[in-house]
């Protein structure tokens, strides 16, 4: 079998016996496969622009923060109307982001009665926000 390696200078070719050849075969896949892995989870930076603009953080400029205070300013009027275990469970689910199925277990409800619950809540929240 014949082996071809490739360098800055040339490609020599040299003759080995099959089994060796087999081996040889398999340790380049071997490589290839490791290398492959390793250099696929990563990102070039050029990779990051688009259309001539690199896309940025998250903004939090003054506009962004008027949105966010509106926001509060929106949940904080709608929180009253709930009742006190609505809240507790918009508190926990959205503000400690404990997750459904752990909220059910602390409370001893089933995983139905807590979506139950949070559709309520969230029509009401809802409610409050389109009425204003």
């Amino acid at each position: 079998m014949k082996i071809k390696y490739e360098f800055v200078t040339g490609a020599v070719e040299v003759d080995v016996p099959d089994e060796w050849g087999i081996v040889l075969v398999d340790l380049n896949r071997q490589e290839y496969n490791v290398n492959h892995k390793e250099t696929r989870r990563h990102i070039s930076l050029d990779a990051c622009q688009y259309e001539g603009a690199t896309f940025a953080a998250e903004d939090f400029g003054f506009d962004a923060v008027l949105e966010q205070d509106e926001a509060k300013k929106l949940v904080a009027a709608a929180l009253p109307r709930l009742t006190e275990a609505q809240r507790h469970l918009i508190h926990a689910l959205y503000f400690e982001c404990v997750p459904p199925k752990v909220y059910a277990k602390q409370r001893g409800i089933s995983d139905a009665a807590v979506s139950k619950m949070k559709t309520a809540a969230l029509k009401k929240m809802k409610k409050v926000f389109q009425t204003g």
